[in-house]
């Protein structure tokens, strides 16, 4: 039998909700101590005696958000339900440049890898010169062929719409050997970069997914080669070619001491990582990315987050 009876409970909850009166006053109101007025707005919760209804919270995703914080330990989570596959990158990009304004502060610096999500972030980021938010290049040059897509032109992009320097990383993302690697890190210029990216409060990764049809680089026969590599060994994805597997471990390979860019996959300093990919081709790459705890904030579409919470 409850301690407190319908009655009790429904004036309590009575001047609480419609009235606004806090606890305290309820208790002195009604000649109680405010430990029990706060037991017995609990108990009026569950018994259905109230019932608390925030309105729109599919309409927003706000409760699949939730569920996917609390699955993989992620500090923010944004869904986006766009209208089909044609809106995916434009819906993302949009959800991730607007919740980066409301994040940053002045003189804050972002770094940037590279890819159509991130190239969505930076063109749908409103114009603040005032912010004076810096952007660095995470990731060497790739030879693809939409300039928009470029590693460098995303960090240009992002450092003139917030007011900032764009810190360029003047190299290839990918190398030949391991002594051209040695001789372009030795450079000034790249080491300055190098240290910036030390710097980054905010970054925005993108999310690889490895598949047999998967276009990496513009260069057909090293893109066969490379890609087939990482499918013998297991990758699923990488973020600024850093791979790794569906368990989130990072995959170990010829080609580590060939890549010129930010290791986030070993990353240990305090910057905000943003993941930002959705789609049903990237779902083990994200799923791989969330497992090896990479990232702080995902950004993806309401398809994947729902098939997150049903493994």
């Amino acid at each position: 039998m409850s301690a407190y009876t319908d009655k009790e409970m429904i004036k309590v909850s009575y001047y609480y909700y419609r009235k606004s009166l806090t606890q305290a006053q309820i208790a002195k109101k009604m000649k109680m101590s405010r430990q029990r007025v706060n037991r017995i707005l609990k108990k009026a919760l569950e018994d259905n005696i109230v019932e608390i209804k925030i309105n729109n919270v599919d309409k927003y995703n706000v409760e699949l958000e939730n569920k996917v914080e609390e699955m993989f330990g992620l500090k923010q989570v944004i869904i986006v339900s766009p209208i089909d596959s044609d809106t995916l990158f434009t819906s993302l990009g949009l959800a991730a440049a607007q919740y980066v304004v409301s994040l940053v502060k002045k003189g804050d610096i972002i770094g940037a890898t590279w890819g159509r999500t991130i190239s969505e972030v930076a063109k749908n980021l409103s114009v603040n010169k005032r912010l004076e938010v810096s952007a660095v290049q995470m990731i060497g040059g790739l030879n693809v062929a939409s300039k928009s897509l470029q590693a460098d032109e995303i960090a240009r992009t992002i450092g003139r719409k917030l007011g900032g320097e764009s810190h360029i990383l003047y190299a290839p993302a990918l190398v030949e050997k391991h002594s051209i690697k040695d001789a372009l890190m030795s450079d000034m210029n790249i080491k300055e970069t190098f240290k910036k990216m030390e710097k980054c409060n905010i970054i925005l990764a993108g999310i690889g997914e490895l598949k047999e049809d998967t276009y990496l680089l513009k260069d057909i026969d090293r893109n066969e080669n490379y890609k087939k590599y990482f499918i013998s060994k297991n990758a699923v994805g990488d973020i600024g070619f850093r791979w790794y597997d569906l368990n989130g471990q990072p995959v170990e390979n010829e080609y580590e001491n060939k890549t010129i860019g930010y290791n986030i996959l070993k990353n240990n300093k305090d910057a905000l990582v943003m993941g930002i990919a959705g789609g049903e081709r990237k779902f083990e790459a994200i799923l791989g990315a969330l497992r090896g705890k990479y990232l702080d904030v995902l950004v993806t579409d309401s398809n994947t987050a729902n098939k997150l919470i049903k493994l």
